[in-house]
């Protein structure tokens, strides 16, 4: 419920839901979220409607990658983050679900549900992924330029 009130505050949502239809459709991709990794909230999901357990299953991979990047994780600074750029999971469940996370960027993360048969073409996936990402770094400066334009400087590093 709280995802629905933080996206009624985010303007560029259309857009961001049509990004995330686009990698679905091209990708073999059954159901995407983009999350606040910290809050764990939804900022947009693709069209189809959401399953609470979807959503449940979602918030429990990102614990389980952060609790786990915590433990085993090569932190060279204390202050590091167990979430960072390079940060990705794959989870396959025993009904050949699979769940995939990417991180977007240091606050959002990309997780999937996808069939094992489509998890097959990884590297398509995978490609698809970094053009998404390109996209939605593209859409965030946009809102940064025009809502926050002190703070476009810290966009663009």
């Amino acid at each position: 419920a709280f995802s629905k009130v933080v996206q009624k505050l985010i303007p560029q949502l259309p857009t961001l839901e049509n990004l995330l239809n686009i990698l679905i459709s091209h990708s073999g991709i059954e159901k995407a979220f983009l999350f606040d990794v910290v809050s764990k909230i939804y900022i947009a999901t693709d069209s189809s409607p959401v399953d609470m357990q979807t959503y449940e299953l979602c918030c429990d991979m990102i614990d389980v990658v952060i609790d786990v990047s915590c433990i085993y994780g090569i932190q060279e600074e204390v202050d590091s983050a167990a979430y960072d750029t390079k940060s990705s999971s794959v989870i396959k469940l025993n009904n050949s679900t699979v769940l995939y996370l990417r991180e977007v960027n240091r606050y959002l993360a990309l997780v999937c549900l996808l069939r094992e048969e489509s998890f097959s073409k990884q590297g398509l996936i995978d490609y698809n992924f970094y053009r998404f990402r390109d996209a939605i770094q593209k859409v965030c400066c946009f809102i940064v330029e025009v809502y926050f334009p002190v703070t476009l400087i810290r966009c663009l590093k």
